[in-house]
């Protein structure tokens, strides 16, 4: 099994964070957000996997570190929503009141963070 396997499907985007210590996949066919630890030798090493809180219709895309890698926001295509994530040493909790409707039947497919 290659070192980066997660257990999840539709394994595709990534963001990793600025020190270059964390990567979190995104899998939109579960959905979920694989959480990773990149050893000095620059192996993957699989910290968890982290659903969703109300997964209902989600088909998650992007993803973004805030600039200071406290917070991972995710955008859907699913639902026009964005998700937010605490960030605590490569460990992810989704807040309270997310996902958090984009409105005017937005189908976002990539975010941006500032």
């Amino acid at each position: 099994m290659p070192p980066a396997a997660n257990g999840q499907t539709g394994t595709c985007w990534i963001e990793i964070s600025a020190e270059g210590k964390y990567v979190y996949a995104v899998n939109t066919g579960t959905p979920s957000i694989s959480s990773y630890e990149v050893g000095a030798d620059g192996i993957l090493a699989l910290l968890g996997n982290t659903m969703f809180n109300n997964s209902d219709g989600l088909r998650p895309f992007d993803a973004r570190l805030s600039p200071d890698g406290s917070f991972l926001y995710v955008v859907d295509a699913g639902t026009g929503m964005i998700s937010a994530f605490a960030v605590d040493s490569g460990t992810l909790t989704e807040l309270a009141g997310s996902p958090v409707a984009i409105g005017n039947g937005a189908t976002p497919f990539g975010i941006v963070v500032n």
